[in-house]
């Protein structure tokens, strides 16, 4: 089969050679392109409809352009203003005039394998340029979606340096994501290289691209077209520190309150006014000090960007080619990032009929930590320990760092970062795309197209694991009245360790289609067939050692514990192949049909069924532009566009890992036989296979209208979507009854969800005088369910997944406090967990008179993605400044304080009770906790020692709103006038200063945490504030 489709691409190129030697006279066509008013335009765009040859006007809006015949059709268009298009005929001077449209109904939208205009669009959806994307402090661009494109989520809950994307979610569904035709990650992206990001929502349009298309975000860079040389240069220089920073206990805090516990508790304070004198002396030498350590770690970072592009190009050959680096140096010490970008994206005419396109694009990353991580599950991570260390220590005695003992380590973060070692990762990324494209004289509209895409990546890991010696000390007891210290090394032992890893993966894309577009009187139609083969292949390789010498000599080749290295290693292929045939129609460009149908094959399931490996997914969408019959023209004024629309198709995901459509072997512990009294191992079936395992689909119905009204001045979209996903792919092993043994098979298509929402756009554009603005507002709604799931038949309904919302939390209800031992006495409790006053008091749901983990626990808490995303931009221009700002929220989410931790262990963290873990407190926490002289407090009774784990458990005691609305950034610019820089050698120059993150409201302001933080999270880095200045020089 693969064979056969190389083939299929060599015989077309070749066929475009062989007919691309033809060539004819060339008449030349001049003219002018200019506002209604008469002014000039200035680089607006002239091309020759169907063919890839054009220019640009110049500072007088003039322009001059080759055509072939006087059949050629040219086609006018500038940003902001309605396209326009000429026949040539016999004239050699054309003048046109193009009206104003702030709309945009004629706007080149980027869909699937294509483009079309905005009017003509049937399917659901959205699309943002690259500027827009550039109004913002440049770094990762996921984190940008959110708030500006509708039906989009973006939840970033990190803000370290090469790790600060955001997860994103379209209409509750993970997205593809395509660069240039092809699947790729798009977040490292340099975003200057950026033309368009467009978002295809519903499945009429996400659906041309098959496997795991149940939404597509495509991202189109940059491109050439005919002009003079432009050479831009942008550099930017910023600062950043924590959004939202912690308020933690300082010394003499700590010993307060610490005694205050102990009171609770019926114990002898251990901190005494002395003590608290030394914290304040400012000298270390006596073993006190007053150290925040929060504010310690996490101090100031900085970030630079620099890009340097050059675009242009004449009628044979056009380029854009781009050089980009972007340094991220964190707030935490040892943080840091490092990206460089390249690409050159270039098109020829290489022959009569005959187009070349070939990009190359390349990056190196660069991701620098310590030994210590700052990932929240990971043990003692910096975050976490900048929360649990002590304040009541100095930062160092002697030269000699200080630590603190917590319940299960010891902790310093300033060493941790300083002493640690390094956890270095550099990957490097090489991107190609090589297609080319005849257009047959023969048959008007018809072109054929190969492409052929390969990419490969290298990454390189190395993580030398040094320790540190330290001072720890251990708190004063009622005992020993004073602090003391023990001189050793740091919580992980000795030892020094290596670790280094290599892994590579190479991914070979052909595509090879077949374009038909072509109009009949009043009829359009475009068609397209295409076939699409994707193959990957991948390795990893690790290798450890322990105990070095020489810690200058960090080599595999100098560990000394032998018996502890180890090496590790596997490879993979990954294979997949698809067919698509789409159909557009329109009739007076008034009624609109497209349909589609994909047929795509993967590897992660098994052929032995028919109908398993391989998957249809068909679609179709209606448009009626209402606006356009004379009748609605007669009767209804100053509506513009006025579009009904409607579509239907199905999507599919594999949504696990491959070969489960196999049995697994797994080797025995003990020796299988024994012979000649030798054991020899032996194999067993672990999972059965399952051969009917199939794609995971999705039925998605949209219906939506796009309205423009007065010349664009207001604007409207809205969609209404259902989503049913069925066939889902699950863990089946609790359905099934003890007595199989768990020997069952692993995964089965048996549970379903559905998805449904609405999405509305509006936008007002207007200009007054010299002061233009914009205004759009935007907000998605989607809830999401789960119809069925692989529920074990005991399960109380409360605790059964299905009909839940999907991505509920879950746990216990809370009733509040216990405030008497009355109370107490006459409440169901959790058997075997004694409480007191001021102790969490929980529902007991089934009535039967106890509180129990199998019975009473429930899906009671909202999902930490909101329901509601919105977003308001603003921007502005007089007289050369400009202004631009993006507010973003998110609504109808919960963050849990303390919850369920990775591991499935329900637990406290340092949000939820005091000195959790041995370690220091916030502030919020001791000051809003039950105490006799506070019975209204909001958190529950003060305690060093808690009569039980029974506040531990999730429930809806813990869970806070989400909700909030963020200013994400905020940029102001001064470009100075071009006769100014037009003196000085140069076209254009830009000035400018912007934010990110610079305000945030949310009811979890009060306890000073962000509101997109990690759930149950004991410590991570936050996300971060940047305010940055920037210029940019074109030339």
């Amino acid at each position: 089969m693969k064979k056969r489709i190389y083939q299929v691409g060599f015989l077309l190129i070749l066929f475009m050679c062989v007919f691309s030697q033809y060539s004819i006279a060339q008449t030349m066509v001049k003219g002018s392109v200019s506002e209604a008013n008469g002014d000039p335009l200035i680089g607006a765009s002239v091309t020759i409809k169907g063919k890839l040859t054009g220019t640009v006007t110049d500072i007088n809006g003039n322009y001059s352009i080759s055509v072939e015949n006087s059949d050629a059709i040219l086609v006018f268009s500038f940003i902001g203003f309605t396209t326009r298009e000429e026949k040539v005929g016999s004239r050699q001077k054309i003048d046109v005039q193009l009206s104003a449209s702030t709309e945009g109904i004629d706007e080149v939208v980027v869909v699937g394998y294509g483009t079309q205009k905005r009017q003509s669009v049937t399917g659901a959806v959205a699309q943002v340029s690259g500027e827009e994307l550039l109004k913002a402090p440049v770094g990762n661009i996921t984190s940008k979606l959110g708030g500006l494109v509708s039906g989009v989520v973006a939840l970033q809950q990190s803000g370290q340096p090469g790790s600060d994307g955001a997860s994103i979610l379209v209409r509750g569904s993970e997205a593809k994501y395509i660069v240039d035709g092809i699947e790729r990650s798009f977040s490292e992206i340099d975003p200057n290289e950026i033309a368009t990001v467009s978002v295809l929502k519903d499945a009429s349009s996400a659906s041309v691209y098959g496997l795991d298309a149940n939404s597509v975000v495509i991202v189109t860079t940059k491109r050439g077209r005919v002009a003079d040389s432009k050479i831009s240069f942008t550099a930017s220089y910023g600062i950043s520190d924590n959004a939202v920073m912690l308020e933690m206990l300082d010394g003499p805090g700590y010993a307060y309150w610490y005694n205050k516990a102990r009171e609770m508790d019926g114990d002898e304070p251990v901190f005494s006014s002395e003590h608290i004198e030394k914290m304040l002396n400012n000298d270390p030498s006596d073993g006190w000090g007053n150290t925040n350590w929060y504010d310690e770690t996490f101090g100031i970072g900085n970030n630079l960007n620099l890009n340097m592009n050059a675009t242009g190009g004449t009628e044979k050959i056009k380029y854009f080619v781009s050089l980009g680096n972007y340094q991220q140096e964190g707030n935490v010490e040892g943080f840091n990032y490092d990206r460089l970008n390249l690409r050159s994206n270039i098109d020829a005419s290489i022959a009569k009929n005959l187009t070349l396109t070939f990009d190359i694009a390349g990056r190196i990353e660069d991701r620098k930590r310590p030994g210590y991580s700052a990932t929240p599950g990971d043990w003692n991570n910096i975050p976490q320990q900048a929360m649990r260390a002590h304040p009541y220590v100095p930062m160092e005695i002697d030269g000699i760092p200080v630590s603190t003992r917590t319940a299960s380590s010891y902790v310093n973060p300033l060493a941790a970062s300083a002493l640690t070692g390094y956890s270095n990762v550099k990957t490097n990324i090489l991107q190609t795309n090589l297609a080319l494209k005849y257009n047959v004289p023969q048959v008007k509209g018809l072109s054929l197209k190969f492409m052929s895409a390969y990419d490969v990546s290298y990454q390189t890991s190395k993580s030398f694991s040094t320790p540190y010696f330290t001072k720890i000390a251990t708190l004063p007891t009622a005992a020993t009245k004073d602090i003391s210290y023990v001189y050793t090394h740091d919580a992980r032992g000795p030892n020094t360790s290596l670790v280094e890893g290599l892994s590579h993966y190479s991914i070979l894309t052909t595509n090879t289609s077949v374009n038909y577009e072509n109009s009949f009187g009043d009829h359009n139609i475009s068609a397209l067939g295409l076939i699409e083969t994707s193959q990957q292949d991948g390795n990893k390789f690790g290798a450890y050692g322990y105990d070095f010498d020489i810690l200058d000599l960090d080599e595999l080749d100098f560990a000394t514990l032998d018996e502890k290295n180890n090496v590790s290693g596997s490879s993979y292929v990954k294979r997949k192949a698809g067919f698509l045939g789409r159909l557009n129609y329109d009739y007076k460009r008034k009624y609109l049909a497209e349909a589609s149908f994909r047929y795509d094959g993967s590897y992660v399931f098994g052929g032995m069924i028919k109908g398993k490996r391989w998957s249809p997914f068909p679609a179709g969408s209606l448009g009626w532009r209402i606006s356009e019959e004379d009748w609605f023209k007669n009767s209804i004024n100053n509506v513009d566009n006025l579009k009904l629309r409607g579509s239907i198709g199905l999507t599919g995901k594999t949504d696990i890992d491959p070969y489960y459509f196999l049995s697994t072997l797994s080797f025995l512990e003990d020796p299988a036989l024994v012979i000649n009294g030798t054991g020899l191992s032996g194999l067993m079936t672990s999972k059965p296979a399952n051969i009917n395992l199939t794609w995971a689909k999705a039925l998605q119905y949209n219906l939506g209208f796009d309205l423009s009204m007065w010349n664009g001045l207001l604007g409207a979209e809205f969609d209404v979507f259902y989503k049913y996903v069925y066939d889902m792919l699950g863990s089946v092993s609790s359905t099934y009854p003890d007595s199989y043994g768990g020997y069952v098979f692993g995964y089965a298509n048996e549970n379903k969800q559905d998805h449904k929402g609405f999405e509305l756009v509006l936008t007002h554009r207007n200009k007054i005088g010299d002061f233009s603005y914009s205004i759009g507002v935007n907000g998605t709604y989607t809830l999401r369910r789960w119809l069925k799931y692989g529920d074990s038949p005991n399960t109380p309904d409360w605790l059964k997944v299905t009909g839940k919302e999907v991505g509920s939390q879950i746990g216990f209800i809370a009733l509040g406090l216990f405030q008497s031992q009355e109370e107490i006495d006459n409440s169901p409790l959790i058997v075997g967990k004694d409480v007191r006053v001021g102790d969490i008091k929980y529902l007991d749901r089934n009535g039967d008179g106890v509180i129990s983990y199998e019975q009473d626990r429930g899906y009671t808490g909202k999902s930490s993605y909101p329901k509601f995303v919105g977003g308001i931009t603003f921007n502005a221009d007089w007289k050369g400044f400009d202004l631009s700002m993006l507010w973003q929220s998110g609504l109808g989410r919960d963050v849990a304080l303390t919850g369920v931790y990775s591991s499935g262990i329900m637990d406290n963290t340092s949000m939820t009770r005091p000195f959790y873990h041995g370690g220091n407190s916030p502030v919020f926490l001791l000051e809003n906790s039950w105490r006799e002289d506070n019975t209204n407090g909001e958190f529950p009774r003060l305690s060093l020692v808690p009569a039980s784990s029974n506040n531990a458990y999730s429930s809806t005691f813990w869970y806070r709103s989400g909700d909030y609305i963020r200013l994400k950034s905020l940029q102001l610019g001064y470009t100075f006038p071009v006769k100014w820089m037009r003196s000085f050698g140069a076209d254009n120059l830009r000035v400018y200063v912007e934010g990110q993150n610079l305000l945030t409201f949310s009811e979890l302001e009060k306890y000073n945490i962000d509101p997109e933080q990690p759930g149950v999270s004991n410590g991570y880095y936050p996300q971060q504030r940047v305010i940055s200045t920037g210029i940019k020089l074109t030339f």
